[in-house]
C-alpha cells in the first residue's frame, strides 16, 4: 500500500468516526466512541513520523492532521458541554433556587485540553491569495471546520479578500516575499494570526 493510499484510508476512518460521534450527540449511541478515537489518533500521529515523505505527501498528511485536530477539539468541547449541561440543571432543580455549593476547580480529563489553551489547527505561507488559491481553499476549509457553532461563516471570496488585506499590510511593514498565516483555537474561538514568513519557522 502506498503512502497516499494509507492517508486516504485514514481519511475514511476519520469520516466513519465523525458519523459515530454525530450519532452519539444525537442520542443514537449510549456512549462516545472514545476507544476508536484513541486508536485513530495513534495511527495518525505514527504516520507523522514517517521519514522521506515527498512534498505532496507531506501536504496531504498535514491537511489530514489539521482536520483531525479540529475534529478532536470540537468533540472534546461538545462532550464537556454535554456533561456540564446534564449535571448543572439537576443540581439547580434539587435546590429550587438556593445558591449551589461552589464546585472546586478540576483539571481537564486525560485527552481533553483546557479550553483556554491556544491550539494551532492550520498554517499556510502565502505570497498571493490569487496565485495560491488551492492552498488557500484548503486553509479556508480548516477555518470553516474550526469555527463550527460560531454563526454564519464568511464566503471564500470575503475570506480571500481579508487574506489579501493582511498580506498588503504586512508587506508595507516588512519586505517579505510570503506571509505566514496561522489558525488557532483560543478560548473556544477561532483566531487568525499573520506575520512575515521566515524560513526557520518551517521547522517549528
Amino acid at each position: 500500500m502506498t503512502l497516499e493510499e494509507e492517508i486516504a484510508r485514514l481519511e475514511k476512518r476519520v469520516i466513519q468516526l465523525r458519523i459515530q460521534f454525530d450519532l452519539f450527540f444525537a442520542g443514537g449511541l449510549p456512549k462516545p466512541p472514545l476507544d476508536p478515537r484513541d486508536d485513530l489518533d495513534r495511527d495518525i500521529k505514527r504516520m507523522g513520523s514517517t521519514r522521506d515523505m515527498k512534498l505532496s505527501q507531506r501536504f496531504m498528511y498535514n491537511t489530514l492532521l489539521n482536520r483531525w485536530n479540529i475534529f478532536t477539539e470540537l468533540w472534546n468541547k461538545r462532550i464537556q458541554a454535554r456533561e456540564e449541561g446534564t449535571r448543572i440543571p439537576a443540581v439547580a432543580r434539587r435546590r429550587q433556587g438556593s445558591s449551589p455549593a461552589p464546585q472546586p476547580p478540576t483539571a481537564p480529563a486525560p485527552g481533553r485540553r483546557d479550553p483556554a489553551e491556544r491550539r494551532l489547527v492550520a498554517r499556510a505561507a502565502i505570497s498571493s491569495a490569487r496565485d495560491a488559491e488551492g492552498e488557500l481553499k484548503t486553509f479556508y476549509r480548516s477555518f470553516l471546520e474550526a469555527r463550527q457553532g460560531e454563526g454564519k461563516a464568511p464566503s471564500f471570496e470575503k475570506f480571500r479578500t481579508e487574506i489579501e488585506k493582511h498580506i498588503e499590510i504586512i508587506r508595507r511593514k516588512s519586505s517579505c516575499e510570503r506571509v505566514d498565516f496561522r489558525l488557532y483555537l483560543e478560548n473556544n474561538k477561532v483566531a487568525l494570526k499573520a506575520k512575515p514568513h521566515k524560513e526557520e519557522d518551517e521547522v517549528s
